[in-house]
Formats: C-alpha cells, structure tokens, sequence
C-alpha cells in the first residue's frame, strides 16, 4: 500500500468543488449545500490524516517543517490577494494563526488553521492508528471530555478517524478518471482562492467561477508546485524520531 492514493486526490478535487459550490449558492442566497460543504471539510481532515500517517516516519520536526513549507506558501498568496482585493488592511496574525476568529477576507482559511494545529499532534494520532479498535474509541472518548475546555478539540476525531483508516485501501475507478484527478491536483490552490475571486471582484458568477479554476490551475503549477518541491527536499538528519517506537509499528 502506497502512502498516495490516486481515489483520495480524486475525492479531494471532488469536495474542494462542493465547497466551491455552497460558496456560489451562499452569493445567491441558498443555503442548500451548507451541510454538504460542512462534510466535505470534515472528509479533508480526514484525508489529511490517512496520507499523512501512512508517510510517517517519526521524524517529529522534519514533519512539521515540511508541512509549513508545504502549506504556507499558497495560502501567504491567497491571503494576500484577499486583502488586496478587498481593500482592507492586512492582519499579519491571519498569516500564522487565526484562533476564534473568522477570517472574513478568505473564510476558508479557518479550516487550515485546524490542520495546521493538529499538525503537532500527529504523533498521538499515528500511535491511534497503528493500534487496536479500542485504542481508538478510547483517544476518542478523551477528546469528547477534553473539547469542554477548549471547544475545538473534538475536530481531533476526524484526524483520528481519518488517521485509523490509513490501513484501509479506497480505490474506485471513477474518481481515478482524467478530469477527477486534475481536479484533485488543484484542489488545495482552488479551495484558498475561490472565495476573494467570486466575492471581490465584481464579476459575474458565470465569469468568478471559472476564473477561479483558472487561478487555481496558475497557483497549481507555479507556487504549489515550487513548495511541494522545497518541502520534499527538507532533511534534518540529525534529528532523532520523537516517538521511535511508532516506526516499527
């Protein structure tokens, strides 16, 4: 079993354009797809978590390294451009964290500061993992006592869920399709920049939209792809795993 998996890059092109849409149906004034956007950031969180225990290799501080250098860079670049556009001042604390706070600029950032703080809990969630059904329900049973003092630790159950299901395979043949898996590529770019394009620019939604596809497909093969490569070639090689025994299972 690899650590990517073509379905999962399908399935998250998919729900990066759920939460596209519910953003163009909120412009309008419908609120169909609310619950469905909801789901679809839930299933991100997830998916992050199975890729990413799945590539695991105990090297605490090199993970963390690599996934701000992996994340930063596009979302400095949609920040940026939200406030621009916009015509507000910039909030440099939104660049770094955004606790309790909407970001009204570019709203979608609130879900990237969630991955970004369970990022430093990846240890607990891979040990979750690597153990038994019981293991699991007892992380889980923590995290429901431990979210009525800081609320949103019970978004800690999909990376843990998310984590679990790392030993499972999904394949299916349809999201492994040509155009499902273009979209999965530009999904990260596509779900920062969407929102400052369809709500600051004025144009028209027959015109925001595809204009946003376009955006993220530029972000795609120019700053994305610049910080895939530079996170890649990160190595602390002094580093010692901080939790060892998690390598041998």
């Amino acid at each position: 079993m690899t650590n990517r998996s073509q379905s999962l890059d399908g399935l998250r092109g998919c729900l990066a354009v759920v939460v596209l849409a519910d953003h163009v149906c909120l412009r309008l004034d419908n609120m169909a797809l609310l619950t469905p956007a909801k789901l679809a950031v839930w299933a991100f969180f997830m998916m992050s978590a199975c890729v990413l225990t799945r590539a695991w290799n105990g090297a605490y501080v090199t993970f963390l390294v690599r996934r701000f250098v992996r994340l930063w860079p596009v979302h400095a670049v949609c920040l940026t451009a939200a406030y621009i556009m916009s015509g507000t001042s910039p909030v440099i604390w939104h660049y770094f964290w955004i606790p309790l706070q909407l970001p009204t600029v570019n709203s979608p950032i609130w879900s990237l500061t969630i991955e970004v703080a369970a990022m430093f809990l990846m240890p607990l969630f891979v040990f979750v993992a690597r153990g038994s059904l019981a293991r699991l329900v007892g992380a889980m049973l923590a995290t429901f006592v431990l979210q009525f003092f800081m609320p949103y630790a019970l978004f800690a159950w999909f990376f843990l869920l998310g984590a679990w299901l790392s030993r499972f395979e999904l394949r299916w043949a349809p999201l492994e399709t040509r155009f499902v898996q273009w979209l999965g590529r530009i999904s990260y770019p596509l779900y920062l920049c969407h929102v400052p394009i369809i709500v600051f620019t004025g144009l028209p939604l027959v015109v925001s939209v595809p204009l946003a596809f376009a955006v993220a497909a530029l972000l795609t093969v120019t700053v994305e792809r610049w910080s895939i490569r530079a996170s890649r070639a990160i190595r602390f090689q002094s580093l010692r795993p901080v939790v060892g025994a998690l390598q041998s299972g």
